[in-house]
Parts: C-alpha cells; structure tokens; sequence
C-alpha cells in the first residue's frame, strides 16, 4: 500500500486491468511504466520518466540493487540490443535436479509414488511450471500434463519428470522481443488449437498462443496457455470451438492493456485455426447440428460483429503454432522458431 500511495503522489496510475502494472502518462502520451513483483521493480521510460518518477521512489524506499540492459529479474536474465529485447531462464534451468531413482525402483513403473517421492516431484513440477510459464512455452503441455498426475503419480510419471528436465537443461530457449514500430500499426494474432479426448475422463486439452505483430511482420510473443477445456465435449469441432473462444477473449483482454498503455483506440485481432469445419461455421450462415456447439459459435459470431475480433482465418496444421500446446509428442519447432530470434 505504501508504494502504490507513493506511484499515485507521483501521478503514476496503476492499469485497471492489471495491478501490478503502473503507468506514467503525460498529454495523453506514455512515457514510463513499473511492472511490481512483491517488492522487486522492472520499469522503462524515457529520461524525464526516470527523473520525475524513478529518481523520487529512489529517495523514499531502501534500493538494494539495481541494473539496466543485462540483468537478471524474479529469475529471468533479460539482455537489450539494439534491435529487440532477450528473456531466457537457462541459468535457472541449470540448477533444475532430477528426482534420483534407483535402477530397482525404475522396474516398478505402474508403484504408486511414496510420500517423499510425491514432495520431490511436487516441487520440481512447480519449477518447470515456472518456466513453462515464463520463457518456455514448447515445455508447457508437459508441465500441465505432469501437474494434474500429482495424487495418482506412478513411477512412470516419474521417469517422464526426469527426461523433461533433462530436456529443459539440454534445449536451451531464449525469448526474443524485436523492436516493433509504431503502437499505431500493430495488431495481435492468436493461434489456438485443441485435442479432443486426450485427458481422463473424456477430456480435451486447449492451447493458445498471441503475439504483437507490427506491419514490417515482427512479432512478439505476449501470451500463452495451454490447460484443460472447461467442459467435456462430444466433438473435435467442438473442442476447437471452446479452444477459440478461450484465446479471442484472452486477445480481447491483451488489446485493452494495450490500449490502457498507448493513445491506439483500435488493436485489431486476428485469430488461426487449423480446423477448416470451425472456419465454414463461422462464414457459414447455416447452423451446426448440435445446439449446444450453437451457443458457442454465436459468441465468436457475436465478437466478430462487434468487431472485437477482425477475422477468424484457416492455416495448414503445419503451420498451427499452437499444435505442441494441446498434444504429447507432438513437434515444437514452429513455436520455439516463432518466439525465438530467427
């Protein structure tokens, strides 16, 4: 409370739709911004921000480090260049230790997890979580395929921990952040996809990834999710459909920050999915069967006439960025190309 009473002395408003976000405008133009995580500051600015802003908290709170272009942040090491910004967390994936396993308990796959085993695998689940989360998407349906197995996890689940992480130590990722031009031409594009019936119980699993996309084609990756669909469907159009809903409201939500923190008052959406029976419904003025499905598909319609998302369009399963989200196995190279410097 003491800091956001200071940001706000200093005019420093916090955005509505994100607290830990604050924002430092004059005559309607952004000049700084404060990103809080407990009691750790990340903030960009031009000089009068840091003059007027950032030199003042300096004088009313303790500073116990700082650093600018190359320094670590809640465990991200971030590097400016001249042309973009870099996040990796390889330094915190080095001190990721697998779960020791003796050759005689390797034997027992289908044995229950003891109670030590269950804390170890616990935690290291929680830290690739933290980075599936943060810098490692192409790990991410692992982690949340792994963190639901916590209760019944078997040695196998175990064993499967231990090679992700080997994989996590030995595929290095580095985000990739180029220098977009100007807010008044950028646009975000979200890519979702789904896999129908591929969790217990008859579940399906959803993925989505946006970016910030400027008109020269530099793209920013913003956000990504992958996790379990909200209800049990009887269809793989169905499960596409609740997929995109999920990443079109998640693009809506994006274009709000983004227009909280710029003077653009329209951020234009375009949504990718792979499933052409989900394109035609779309463009199609003749109802799905099932009435259910209706509901869902006149929400996208809905957000497609009033405009908050500009078009759905169709890609190749080749070229679905969201594929490795949603699925065991499948090939992460199109996403780790597209959030890492080509």
């Amino acid at each position: 409370m003491r800091v956001k009473s200071a940001l706000n002395s200093l005019s420093v408003k916090m955005c509505s739709l994100d607290n830990s976000l604050f924002l430092w405008q004059r005559n309607g133009k952004l000049e700084g911004l404060i990103c809080i995580y407990v009691d750790d500051f990340l903030w960009a600015g031009n000089a009068t921000f840091k003059k007027c802003v950032i030199d003042e908290l300096q004088k009313q709170f303790l500073i116990g480090s700082s650093a600018s272009e190359s320094f670590t942040y809640v465990g991200l090491r971030i590097k400016s260049f001249g042309d973009g910004i870099s996040i990796d967390q390889t330094q915190y994936a080095s001190s990721l230790v697998p779960v020791p396993i003796s050759r005689a308990r390797n034997m027992q796959r289908k044995s229950q997890l003891s109670e030590s085993e269950k804390a170890a695998y616990r935690a290291l689940v929680g830290q690739l979580n933290w980075m599936a989360t943060h810098t490692r998407p192409d790990i991410a349906f692992d982690t949340c395929e792994l963190s639901v197995s916590f209760s019944k996890a078997t040695v196998t689940e175990l064993v499967r921990l231990n090679k992700l992480v080997k994989r996590v130590k030995s595929e290095s990722l580095q985000l990739f952040f180029p220098r977009l031009h100007s807010f008044e031409t950028c646009s975000l594009e979200c890519y979702s996809d789904a896999a129908f019936a591929n969790l217990p119980n008859g579940g399906s699993q959803g993925g989505l990834i946006i970016f910030l996309k400027d008109d020269s084609g530099k793209k920013c990756p913003i956000f990504w999710q992958t996790r379990r669909l909200k209800r049990v469907v009887n269809s793989t159009l169905a499960a596409e459909t609740m997929a995109l809903i999920e990443g079109a409201e998640a693009a809506v939500y994006m274009a709000g920050i983004i227009k909280q923190l710029t003077a653009v008052n329209d951020v234009k959406i375009r949504c990718f999915v792979d499933n052409k029976s989900l394109h035609e419904a779309l463009l199609s003025s003749k109802q799905v069967d099932n009435r259910r499905l209706r509901l869902d598909i006149s929400v996208l319609d809905d957000m497609i006439w009033r405009e908050e998302i500009k078009k759905v369009e169709w890609v190749q399963t080749s070229h679905q960025i969201a594929d490795c989200l949603t699925k065991k196995g499948a090939s992460t190279e199109k996403l780790r190309g597209a959030v890492s410097r080509n």
